[in-house]
């Protein structure tokens, strides 16, 4: 065992170690891919760092030669002139060579002592401030010679100049001055090699940091990448600042590494991504192979048979109970086309007709039933469910069926039926005895007048005294009665004979009538009162007037009953009859005790009764008579005492339409 496990244990590891070299070997060379990079990264700044200084020096002195020949060239204009006793317009011809020669000296201006201009180049060249003016004059009266710079100002499009001061000292006419006007950005934009401007962004900003010029005006400089140059003899403070457009980049070694570089990592990313779809295919395969034994242990424990077919209604697949239901074993079953072995041969065309409406789609969602054959011969009854079977990719390739079997269902429902009418029959036979002696009573009274009128006539025949006109109206009487009892007897057979439930369009006027005439002589003995309110034209209902007669006279005989204690001028049983828009509603109501609401709510429950002798089924058997004509029995308390019983039976058309 010791020797199996430490086996297991090595082929684990190797699988391991075989699964992980490609991953170190890539990692290893990521990493050495990595440090070239930085190697490289590192010297490549470097030297972008050495040019950078390199080529700041070279742009602080252009521009430093620059601003020291402009100086220079000024200076020289002014001591000649002052040598000379040149006048402005002698000095024009140089004063515009010394413009055109350096561009950044947009304007030349020549103030004399008391500030006015002598020439401007151009006539409206833009003047220095006044302020600034006067204090260059003053400091020119205290016999200061040197040149002088203004303070840098703005010019009407925005841009930075500065003027540039020379003083012209004559003994005579006291001291002049000589004003070049420089635009820092034309500094820039015209002093700068063009190498230069290729490369970086340049600015001029003064000690405060201010812009003053820039080339490009609207660059965006580097702040960690930038070095500057002070340009103090210019401006004080003032710093010539140089940034890269675009940091170096990597020659073509360095991008080499960082491709070699890239492509390692994609390579440890698909091995990453390769090794997760392993892994999820394994556990998809073993997910899969534990569904399969679910679902399989599922289709052989279920009872319900299944049934799979081609959209050409060929079978594609059984479960076992389908096998046993029919008979047949799972080879035998699949690919069988129709008609079917397991149909009834004696209503084929059923069969087919319901076979073709599930190929049609027409199949209807609450089952439908049919007849099967089991291989034996055997006969049994089964609900079919069809829908649609749909693979993955959401095509309708065929048909599923749960098909139960409800063999023992139906005899069930057969026995319940036949028992039920039994217990009807058996209600009514049971009613007729309790008013077995009412319905005696009723009868002797027509067979006492018959007998009477008999009598009477045969004496008058024998005595010789009657004639045929004074016998006739006692035979007509006679007659009569005669009638009246077999009406009597009629309906008395009518409501104990044995006989199936005739749903027919019934008018209930006639029908309240005669349950209330038929219990007169028993509520009669209870000295209870019918009152009938029933408006004319109500409705026709879907009913048996036989078993809603024996409704009505249980629940007659209930109320009389019920009003045993109830004072005599009060006991009075209300029959209403009202349309309620979909049907009909009868109310039987009664003046008695009432029935406690304890009870109330378990009155039609099979063996509860409010009577001390009572069996408890006349509610029972009377609300499933009204269940099945489709309507509702209820029962409620009546306002002032005693008890309401409500019937409401669906209209004739209404029914026909639910049905």
């Amino acid at each position: 065992m010791a020797s199996a496990a430490k086996s297991m244990w090595l082929h684990r590891l190797g699988r391991m170690l075989l699964t992980a070299t490609p991953l170190l070997a890539t990692l290893l060379l990521c990493a050495m891919v990595a440090l070239l990079y930085f190697y490289g990264e590192r010297q490549a700044r470097e030297a972008e760092q050495t040019a950078l200084l390199t080529d700041s020096l070279w742009s602080e002195q252009a521009i430093q030669f620059q601003v020291n020949a402009d100086e220079e060239a000024l200076a020289r204009l002014a001591l000649e002139s002052a040598r000379n006793g040149a006048t402005p317009q002698t000095m024009r011809p140089s004063l515009v060579q010394f413009m055109t020669s350096n561009p950044e000296i947009i304007a030349l201006r020549w103030v004399d002592a008391f500030g006015d201009t002598r020439i401007a180049i151009p006539p409206d060249a833009p003047l220095p401030p006044a302020h600034a003016l006067a204090d260059l004059l003053a400091r020119e009266q205290k016999a200061s010679r040197r040149l002088r710079y203004t303070e840098p100002r703005l010019a009407r499009d925005g841009a930075r100049l500065i003027d540039m001061v020379a003083p012209i000292t004559r003994q005579a006419e006291g001291s002049a001055l000589l004003i070049a006007t420089l635009s820092l950005d034309a500094l820039l934009l015209r002093h700068l090699p063009w190498w230069i401007s290729e490369r970086y962004n340049v600015r001029l900003v003064d000690a405060e940091g201010e812009v003053l010029a820039a080339k490009p005006r609207d660059a965006d400089f580097d702040e960690n990448a930038m070095h500057g140059m002070g340009l103090n003899s210019l401006i004080p403070g003032a710093m010539l600042q140089i940034s890269p457009r675009t940091r170096a980049r990597a020659d073509g070694n360095r991008l080499l590494l960082v491709s070699t570089g890239g492509l390692a990592m994609l390579s440890v990313l698909a091995l990453l991504f390769a090794h997760r779809h392993v892994q999820r295919r394994l556990a998809a395969e073993q997910a899969l192979g534990m569904e399969m034994a679910f679902r399989r242990a599922m289709e052989d424990s279920l009872t319900v048979g299944m049934r799979a077919r081609d959209r050409q209604g060929c079978i594609t697949y059984v479960n076992p109970a389908f096998c046993r239901m029919v008979g047949m074993t799972k080879e035998e079953l699949e690919g069988m086309s129709p008609p079917m072995p397991y149909w009834d041969p004696g209503d084929l065309e059923t069969a087919r007709a319901w076979h073709d409406r599930v190929l049609q789609g027409d199949a209807p969602a609450e089952g439908f039933e049919l007849r099967f054959r089991h291989k034996d011969g055997t006969m049994l009854d089964v609900l079919i469910y069809e829908s649609p079977l749909i693979d993955a990719e959401g095509n309708h390739v065929g048909w599923m069926a749960s098909i139960l079997d409800v063999t023992e269902r139906k005899r069930a429902e057969e026995r319940a039926k036949a028992q039920e009418a039994s217990l009807q029959r058996t209600a009514r036979l049971v009613t007729m005895g309790e008013m077995a002696s009412t319905l005696a009573h009723e009868l002797n009274q027509p067979l006492a007048a018959i007998a009477s009128y008999a009598a009477g006539s045969l004496n008058m025949i024998r005595s010789g005294r009657g004639s045929a006109e004074e016998i006739a109206p006692a035979l007509e009487k006679l007659e009569v009665q005669a009638r009246r009892a077999g009406h009597i007897i009629r309906r008395v057979h009518d409501f104990v004979r044995k006989s199936e439930p005739r749903i027919v369009p019934c008018d209930l006027g006639p029908v309240i009538h005669e349950s209330a005439e038929f219990a007169e002589a028993e509520v009669r003995k209870h000295r209870v009162r019918i009152e009938i309110d029933m408006p004319a034209g109500l409705p026709v209902v879907a009913a048996d007037p036989i078993l809603i007669q024996q409704v009505l006279l249980n629940l007659i005989r209930n109320g009389s009953e019920a009003m045993a204690q109830t004072r005599k001028q009060e006991r009075v049983l209300e029959l209403k009859a009202q349309d309620t828009g979909e049907g009909v509603e009868i109310r039987v109501e009664d003046r008695g005790s009432g029935v406690p609401e304890a009870l109330r709510e378990r009155l039609f429950e099979a063996f509860v009764s409010s009577k001390p002798d009572g069996m408890g089924m006349g509610l029972n058997i009377c609300r499933s008579i009204i269940e099945m004509h489709k309507g509702r029995l209820s029962v409620a308390a009546r306002e002032g005492g005693g008890t309401v019983f409500t019937i409401l039976l669906p209209q004739a058309n209404v029914l026909e339409k639910a049905s």
